[in-house]
């Protein structure tokens, strides 16, 4: 039988180490466990705050510092009062929040249940010192450097097996063409068209996208393939509708990674340019629907999406997360966001809509306009000789809106949604303007092809809705499209036929002299600009699964008006028309060009019964062309 230890006298080092060693212990733990309950929990994907393998070797560092200033704590108090049975006490603190964190990261039981078993383990294992200090300290004092060089393992292999990767992709990458062009999509997340000035909007708020649509091509009439982000962007990427890559929800993540089975296995945009010898990148600010997470990896090299900063990285962590979720959906004029903004942490307190922070559970740090410019911009000057393909998404229009928190509000914004909106697509107009200057001066500019888009528009109140993803009327799919590469297309070109934004891919390849057919299902929309005929050009789909998305303002309406929270939705847009079929309530037929607001429905008034029989017959004849 052991012999208990003699009592150990106290010594701040050895704290210190146990602090040190319990934090990265804690911490490389809960980085996995993070990523595994990541998988497990995906059917709550929304409401959630998300992470990639970075998270490996992020969590202990924010854990290290946790657990040391309680050492330092327990060293000074310990001091202060040489009675104090500081080892012990130290014990039951770091037993206490390690337990705690790896119960609550589970995301399935209360907090109050983590708090009382964390407490319970804590309380056993203090009184298990009790007699054993010295054999707790020397335990840490032996086993705190292998810990540590464990996390220095999982940095250098995280951070170098990502740079290895897009290094040996680059390399064994197919010559390019002489001369070929570099290729910018921009997509500005839950950007409505008809709030450009272009547009016929009133509000001059859009100068460098306007000036940028003079100097181009402007699709008057471009809709979405969708109202909400992830399943827009898998069209974005792949060309296809959403019944042919049918990626309608979110699906689990493959516990070995998704490989090619991402975004259904079709081919990507960014693979048929890596098959014509360009870098691929990815920067996204929607870090809920467009991620790595979510199988958008494939066909970029180099993807940006969590971690952009400190407090980024901070608040995917189990404690920073607590953290969040505690204080800072407090009111501004709260202690601990006076404190923040005092220290300069203002980024800390710019809310993204990513968790659930707006119903009291944690909440994610915004990713602004002009931090994907600085992603986008150190990526392509890295020196590399070939063209490039940057994928940008902006969020700063996506709920919450408004502009930098750091900026002054423009003299209008009195503080109302769509004063606030419009507030947000000033900044991202502005930022986005900084970017092609940053362009310009590199010498970039003048051999980019860019292209300025959106996933899907807002409602803002019309048809008694607030947000998106749960209709398909026109504010929420009628989306900016522009395609601007002087001397390549027109400029000043308004191309009224209603297109889908799917045709993105099959149009850049035949901008770039590439045979798309076989790859991309939709066509390249360089016959509009090249003709004003368009009366043969294919009808224009949108589609919408049936999703539990909405906000709780949304939700109230799907007893009055017919949303995707009873019933998967179909739309179908002509030059005159748009029907809306829904699974259970029926139709709804719109003469937009009459009725832009969508106020009349047609479909059971005699002109417009005949017309709903066409349009579905329509419908389905697309979706048979299709498959």
């Amino acid at each position: 039988m052991d012999r208990p230890s003699l009592a150990a006298p106290f010594n701040a080092r050895s704290l210190m180490m146990a602090g040190l060693g319990s934090g990265v212990f804690a911490g490389l733990v809960e980085g996995v466990g993070l990523l595994f309950f990541q998988r497990l929990n995906w059917a709550g994907w929304g409401p959630m705050i998300h992470v990639s393998r970075e998270i490996i070797w992020i969590s202990p560092i924010v854990d290290a510092i946790l657990f040391l200033s309680l050492a330092i704590i327990c060293s000074i108090v310990a001091r202060l009062v040489p009675r104090l049975p500081a080892i012990r006490v130290l014990a039951f603190l770091l037993t206490f929040f390690s337990v705690y964190d790896w119960l609550t990261l589970t995301g399935r039981l209360y907090h109050r249940a983590c708090l009382l078993l964390a407490l319970g383990v804590a309380v056993a294992l203090t009184r298990w010192c009790d007699k054993r200090e010295n054999t707790f300290l020397q335990f840490w004092k032996r086993t705190t450097p292998w810990i540590v060089a464990a996390w220095i393992l999982a940095f250098a292999g995280i951070q170098g097996g990502n740079w290895l990767h897009e290094r040996n992709v680059v390399t064994h990458l197919p010559p390019a063409a002489p001369g070929a062009p570099n290729v910018l999509v921009i997509v500005v997340d839950t950007l409505r068209a008809d709030h450009l000035f272009s547009y016929g909007y009133a509000r001059p708020i859009s100068p460098n996208f306007d000036r940028l649509a003079q100097q181009g091509v402007l699709f008057k009439n471009a809709i979405s393939t969708t109202s909400w982000s992830l399943p827009s962007h898998v069209s974005l990427l792949t060309g296809c509708y959403q019944f042919e890559h049918r990626i309608g929800n979110v699906q689990p993540e493959p516990w070995l990674g998704w490989g090619s089975k991402g975004l259904g296995g079709f081919p990507t945009l960014g693979e048929a340019l890596q098959q014509k010898g360009y870098r691929t990148g990815a920067f996204s600010a929607n870090r809920t629907y467009f991620t790595t997470s979510l199988g958008f990896g494939r066909g970029f090299q180099h993807f940006e999406d969590y971690f952009h900063s400190p407090a980024d990285m901070f608040v995917r962590t189990l404690y920073g997360k607590e953290f969040a979720r505690i204080y800072l959906n407090r009111s501004d004029k709260s202690k601990v966001k006076r404190a923040l903004r005092f220290l300069g942490m203002n980024s800390m307190l710019d809310k993204d809509s990513e968790g659930s922070g707006n119903y009291g559970g944690a909440q994610g740090v915004r990713k602004r306009a002009d931090v994907v410019n600085q992603e986008v911009l150190h990526w392509v000057n890295r020196g590399e000789t070939r063209p490039f393909f940057a994928f940008l998404n902006y969020f700063d229009v996506h709920y919450p809106y408004g502009g930098s928190p750091t900026d002054p509000k423009p003299v209008w914004d009195h503080g109302g949604p769509i004063d606030e909106y419009d507030a947000a697509l000033k900044y991202v107009d502005d930022a986005m303007g900084r970017l092609m200057q940053a362009l310009d001066d590199h010498g970039l500019l003048k051999n980019t092809l860019v292209i300025v888009t959106s996933d899907h528009g807002e409602s803002l109140g019309q048809h008694g809705l607030s947000y998106h993803g749960q209709a398909l009327y026109r504010e929420l799919i009628h989306v900016p499209l522009l395609v601007w590469y002087p001397g390549h297309v027109p400029a000043g070109v308004k191309a009224p036929t209603p297109v889908t934004n799917a045709a993105i891919p099959a149009t850049i390849m035949d901008l770039l002299g590439a045979n798309a057919r076989g790859m991309f299902p939709s066509s390249s929309l360089s016959p509009l600009w090249q003709t004003a005929d368009g009366s043969d050009w294919p009808d224009v789909l949108s589609e919408l699964a049936r999703n539990d998305i909405a906000g709780k303002e949304d939700k109230a309406m799907a007893k009055v008006v017919p949303t995707a929270s009873t019933g998967s939705m179909k739309s179908l847009v002509t030059p005159q028309w748009q029907l809306i079929t829904h699974e259970t309530m029926g139709d709804q037929l719109y003469d937009w060009g009459l009725d832009p607001s969508e106020s009349n429905n047609l479909a059971h008034a005699p002109q417009g019964q005949a017309a709903t029989v066409n349009l579905k017959s329509r419908m389905q004849g697309l979706m048979k062309i299709g498959k």
